[in-house]
């Protein structure tokens, strides 16, 4: 349950901007007076188990580099209770509070009917922490999740773990958002699972595809955060970048973020640039899926 919550914490805070840039996954970083090269992949942090792929080229950077940089460090063994801390609304607001009895109803009876769970006794829990009621029956699928399977093969090697930011740092982020607006998308989203449904397969095709660009504009027409892609994307990425390079500046390191974090003027891979490295693309390997930009629109 814990790491569900936190893959959708990170899913959530995919970047909404579109720019031109190389697409691609996986990249080698050098220059600016590196020693060593660093390695840098993009992730989805749900996918289903038949859309997964992890190339032998990925695994090996992955044992070779001194330590392994997530988002957070989901090797601390506090993890755990820093989730459950952040499990409800510090102010103990409740979903009654900003939906109508009605429309809580439904909702109520739609989470029940999907997931078996029933919300009455979880009024106050934050709107990120009921999305993942969700996921199960919205991908219908087994799942992996990247960051999972990265952790696993650098445990192997006994490889350092480390994030960029703090769990808190990371959840935190949502606090800044009007929980009203927060209710308002998580009732929109359950009145319209099928939706979700397609959204969510079409984001996982352009992933396949490592067509970041198209993954990006994706998100980016979501209106319940259109008007937080500073918050949600750009200044945590610029928060990270001193610490990417005080970790490249030591050794070899494997950086794994979200995908869509690679991607814009304010990516990650134009703000290396900036401060003079080169990145170039390497190959993971997996077959292109034809077309998937070309599917129909969502309405």
């Amino acid at each position: 349950m814990i790491k569900r919550l936190l893959w959708v914490s990170m899913f959530f805070l995919m970047p909404f901007l579109v720019y031109g840039q190389d697409e691609g996954v996986f990249w080698k970083i050098t220059g600016n007076g590196l020693r060593e090269p660093s390695y840098l992949f993009g992730t989805i942090h749900l996918i289903c188990m038949e859309d997964y792929h992890l190339s032998d080229e990925v695994v090996k950077k992955i044992q070779k580099a001194d330590a392994l940089i997530l988002e957070v460090d989901m090797d601390d063994p506090w993890l755990a209770l820093s989730m459950m801390a952040k499990m409800h609304n510090e102010g103990g607001e409740e979903i009654t509070d900003y939906l109508t009895e009605e429309e809580y109803q439904e909702t109520r009876r739609l989470l029940k009917e999907r997931t078996g769970t029933d919300i009455e006794m979880l009024k106050s829990m934050r709107p990120l922490m009921l999305m993942s009621l969700i996921y199960p029956s919205l991908l219908e699928c087994e799942t992996k999740a990247y960051e999972n399977e990265l952790l696993k093969h650098a445990k192997e090697k006994n490889k350092e773990i480390y994030g960029l930011e703090s769990i808190d740092e990371q959840l935190s982020i949502f606090d800044r958002i009007p929980l009203e607006e927060q209710y308002r998308s998580f009732y929109e989203y359950t009145g319209n699972l099928e939706k979700g449904k397609k959204e969510f397969r079409r984001l996982i095709e352009t992933y396949k595809n490592e067509e970041i660009a198209l993954l990006v504009k994706m998100v980016s027409e979501s209106p319940e955060y259109r008007d937080y892609q500073d918050i949600l994307l750009d200044q945590r990425n610029r928060n990270w970048i001193r610490p990417m390079r005080e970790f490249m500046e030591k050794g070899s390191v494997f950086f794994a973020v979200g995908a869509g974090h690679l991607g814009g003027k304010s990516g990650i891979i134009q703000l290396l640039k900036s401060e003079g490295y080169e990145l170039k693309r390497i190959p993971t390997g997996r077959p292109s899926v034809a077309n998937s930009h070309s599917d129909p629109p969502i309405n």
